[in-house]
């Protein structure tokens, strides 16, 4: 807790895609070349439930818990000792995952419809009394996609999608771009930084934060994904968050909606706002992995709300589009909203580049640093 601000604000930066502190991100770092093709429990020492999940889903499950319960890994996990179970909370969430498992097994048929955010909704002790409503709306309710289009008002997927190629300056217009550069500004916890965001067409983006002791870094090259921070190892993004990651960072998306998805299906119409919207969800072996919020007057795509899958539920993040401006005969968003359920980042595009050469080696993930010689004898 005593590290100095701008080294916190690396680290959090980079583990809003990890979703893990900082000792939870250490061990992962330390076992990551060692996670491919192994389950959690040949990877981590002390695992006694989720033992048989890939390694590389255990740190998105950790996620899960901290989002559902509104609490750090610290909550449950020694710092520096993960592999203990001297706390009270490790061993009762065990018990809850297997609860979990249970009722699931024995009334869902094995589906993640019962999960710790059902009963926990960000407090790490559920609320057994329902509570008074003072003033204000109650949250809504998640809304399901319509198995039949008919069944709600609003266009087929395909035209709403139609429209917002339209409204931003057409397929052709789109199709011609390769590359995109962007700087801008990021604002985190009051603080404003600089920031650079490349992406290319094949699913590549790098975002780079520059700080003043170094810069935190994520990056996707189409197949995998990495983050770094000023003095802390290269860690591997998960892949379940890489599949993810792909309605977010395909600069060409509404032009490949059909490769994304096995379906696409509306969802009953909600506001961002003020603003009345058309929803499209995309679907992939049944579950909807992503929802896009269309407005329905202008036509421009005001919300992405991506899910990544985990071995307790989905993780979700939402990015928030806003102030389309017209960058050489095509329309794109000059701030982004990037939030999740611990964290909250607003981005402002200052400048935009199209079709700037970039080498593929700019997303690829660094080499290993070579070890510091031996001291002189």
């Amino acid at each position: 807790m005593n590290r100095p601000f701008w080294m916190k604000v690396g680290i959090a930066l980079t583990l809003a895609v990890r979703g893990a502190d900082s000792s939870i991100a250490q061990t992962a770092s330390a076992h990551q070349s060692s996670l491919k093709g192994k389950t959690a429990a040949e990877a981590y020492q002390n695992i006694q439930i989720l033992k048989e999940v890939p390694a590389n889903q255990l740190i998105p499950a950790m996620q899960f818990i901290t989002y559902s319960l509104g609490v750090e890994c610290s909550y449950c996990h020694v710092e520096g000792a993960l592999e203990k179970d001297d706390k009270k909370a490790k061993q009762k969430a065990r018990k809850m995952m297997q609860m979990m498992t249970a009722i699931n097994r024995d009334n869902f048929e094995s589906k993640q419809t019962v999960t710790c955010n059902s009963c926990h909704r960000g407090s790490p002790r559920p609320v057994a009394i329902p509570i008074i409503m003072e003033s204000g709306p109650k949250p809504p309710f998640e809304s399901a996609p319509a198995e039949d289009n008919a069944a709600i008002e609003a266009p087929p997927p395909e035209q709403i999608i139609a429209k917002y190629l339209d409204t931003i300056g057409g397929a052709a217009a789109l199709a011609k771009i390769i590359t995109r550069e962007e700087k801008g500004t990021i604002n985190l916890s009051g603080r404003t930084l600089p920031i650079e965001i490349l992406s290319k067409i094949g699913n590549k983006r790098l975002t780079v934060i520059h700080l003043p002791n170094g810069d935190s870094i994520t990056a996707y090259d189409g197949a995998s994904g990495w983050t770094a921070a000023p003095n802390r190892p290269v860690f591997e993004i998960p892949s379940v968050e890489v599949v993810s990651s792909q309605a977010e960072v395909d600069l060409q998306l509404p032009l490949h909606m059909k490769q994304l998805f096995d379906e696409v299906k509306v969802a009953a119409p909600e506001k961002v706002g003020d603003r009345e919207t058309y929803v499209v969800a995309g679907f992939n072996s049944g579950e909807i992995v992503a929802k896009f919020y269309f407005d329905k007057d202008a036509g421009y795509l005001l919300r992405l709300l991506r899910y990544t899958k985990s071995p307790l539920g989905r993780n979700p993040t939402q990015i928030d589009y806003a102030d389309y401006r017209t960058q050489d005969a095509l329309k794109i968003p000059f701030q982004l909203t990037i939030a999740r359920p611990n964290s909250r980042l607003i981005v402002k595009i200052e400048k935009a580049k199209f079709n700037v050469p970039m080498d593929d080696k700019k997303f690829a993930r660094p080499a290993p640093r070579p070890a510091p010689a031996p001291p002189p004898q």
